[in-house]
């Protein structure tokens, strides 16, 4: 990965995603894009006084380069990190930089604090997990950067569309030198594992050649509370999905259950976008 996009919202949990995304760009030698959208503050109706826009993105500009400067200073300057800022949405505004920009993950944090609500900032992790232009990486709140050694993948075993939508998952894995464990979760593990290997189990096995992976199968009626189980007994660094459509995973990419997954597991989730 060359560019890494990180947005902020300037709160202590969106500076803990930033400063897992430091550790990330400095094992790739990627390129940091410090982002913030700001917006028009919404006031009453007879408050005659609003902040002309040249101001907000000024303040909004010095709040990222104070950022920097902190890394920076941290870091011996061994980073290239610039600062962008727009006037906009900002599930809408990460979208365009990662195009105007040819973003190659995207790094923030689950949950937002100060002037947005948790409800907000999820709203913004969720909608770009489940809809963004590149792979997106979401850390928790309290997770600290870690070597990444084991991954799980958790998929349904349905066919994958492209395989190089498994291109961001091969990077990390040659990066920490990792272990991929593709996981299904099963509500009857015995019929699981009476169907034998499936046409499924072989495309995973042919893009994933080369690289160290094993399959795991668990039995549990809910598909995120199985993900999680997994993940707490096994040591794991990070949960890798694919987003399909009309599959069982997407159940997991509606909004109440992304959320879900999101705010009660406690190591990044790579969303991986066909």
């Amino acid at each position: 990965m060359k560019t890494i996009l990180v947005p902020t919202d300037f709160s202590d949990n969106a500076h803990n995603a930033i400063d897992y995304a430091v550790e990330i760009a400095k094992a790739s030698n990627a390129k940091i894009i410090l982002f913030h959208a700001f917006h028009v503050p919404t006031v009453p109706a007879d408050v005659p006084f609003i902040m002309p826009l040249d101001e907000l993105e000024k303040d909004s500009l010095e709040g990222l380069e104070k950022i920097k400067k902190n890394i920076l200073l941290n870091q011996a300057n061994e980073l290239d990190i610039v600062c962008e800022t727009k006037l906009g949405f900002a599930v809408d505004e990460i979208n365009g930089m990662i195009e105007e920009k040819s973003i190659d993950l995207v790094i923030l944090g689950m949950r937002g604090a100060g002037y947005l609500s948790e409800k907000l900032i999820g709203s913004i992790t969720t909608t770009l997990m489940r809809k963004a232009k590149c792979p997106v990486l979401a850390i928790n709140e309290n997770v600290k950067f870690k070597s990444i050694k084991n991954i799980v993948l958790a998929c349904d075993y349905q066919k994958i569309e492209n395989e190089n939508v498994l291109n961001p998952l091969k990077e990390f894995v040659k990066l920490f030198n990792s272990h991929i464990y593709i996981l299904n979760v099963t509500r009857e593990l015995e019929t699981a594992y009476s169907t034998g290997k499936t046409e499924e189990d072989t495309q995973l096995e042919n893009y994933l050649e080369g690289f160290d992976h094993s399959f795991k199968v668990v039995e549990n009626e809910d598909i995120i509370d199985g993900i999680n189980e997994f993940v707490n007994s096994n040591e794991v660094d990070m949960i890798a999905m694919i987003t399909h459509k009309h599959t069982l995973l997407e159940t997991i990419f509606q909004e109440r259950n992304t959320k879900r997954m999101a705010f009660h597991t406690q190591v990044p989730i790579l969303a991986l976008h066909q």
